[in-house]
């Protein structure tokens, strides 16, 4: 599945919809799978086509809601290094 960003959204909103998934703290999912295209959790774009993960596994979920619980103190521009923690355990990096 994709998703368009539209104005006001956040990686938090767009996780918390129904028809995504129904949880605000399972973001990191999306995150994960648009690291190519996302450099900053905290900073997405109108326009940008985001892939959803339908059924990730438990596993997945699990530590996508860990992260969201503990990642800490954050802010826009910068990747926060809990984020680069996470991304490293699925061998991926934030965009450049």
């Amino acid at each position: 599945m994709t998703y368009e960003v539209v104005r006001g959204d956040s990686l938090w909103k767009i996780s918390g919809r129904s028809s995504v998934y129904g949880n605000p703290y399972q973001w990191p999912l999306i995150y994960r799978a648009n690291v190519d295209q996302i450099r900053d959790a905290d900073l997405i774009f109108p326009g940008q086509r985001l892939k959803i993960e339908l059924r990730p596994s438990s596993a997945d979920v699990d530590a996508a809601v860990h992260h969201a619980r503990t990642r800490g103190a954050w802010a826009v521009g910068p990747v926060e290094r809990s984020d680069l923690r996470y991304l490293d355990q699925y061998g991926l990096a934030p965009k450049r």
